[in-house]
């Protein structure tokens, strides 16, 4: 996934701090400023992460930033689907074994979602821990003269 961020400064082992614009939550071409509904639902539109400076980017340079697909993809599956397939598991098991009636499987299912969310926080912290999404600065976009 590709990225146009702008670099805020540079850490002493070859990597740099890199502020990087949120998309649009609804993908469409507009400012979600001057959308209501996006506004509301927006807290941060930018976050800061630490990229490696292949580029030998600068400080106010902006740049282009690629996170390593695989740990990404990885990640988002992790995160978004795990959960909602250990509860249809869950759910399923339940109906195989005919545990009590419809509640008890639903009960059953959002136990499954549960321990889906639960991994997800724990694989979370464990990314974070590791460093694990790492970005690359892959190409300076336009320098900045003044720095």
């Amino acid at each position: 996934m590709e990225q146009i961020a702008m670099v805020k400064s540079l850490l002493n082992n070859g990597m740099a701090q890199v502020m990087v614009q949120r998309e649009t939550a609804c993908g469409a071409a507009h400012s979600c400023a001057d959308c209501a509904g996006c506004e509301k639902m927006m807290t941060r539109t930018e976050n800061v992460v630490v990229a490696y400076n292949d580029a030998g980017a600068h400080p106010g340079d902006t740049v282009k930033v690629r996170s390593e697909n695989a740990t990404f993809f990885k990640t988002a599956a992790i995160v978004y689907i795990l959960p909602l397939i250990l509860a249809m598991v869950f759910y399923g098991v339940a109906s195989a074994m005919a545990l009590g009636g419809e509640g008890l499987r639903a009960l059953c299912a959002g136990v499954g979602f549960c321990i889906g969310v639960a991994i997800a926080v724990g694989w979370d912290r464990h990314m974070k821990k590791i460093s694990g999404l790492r970005f690359h600065i892959v190409e300076i976009r336009k320098a900045c003269s003044g720095m």
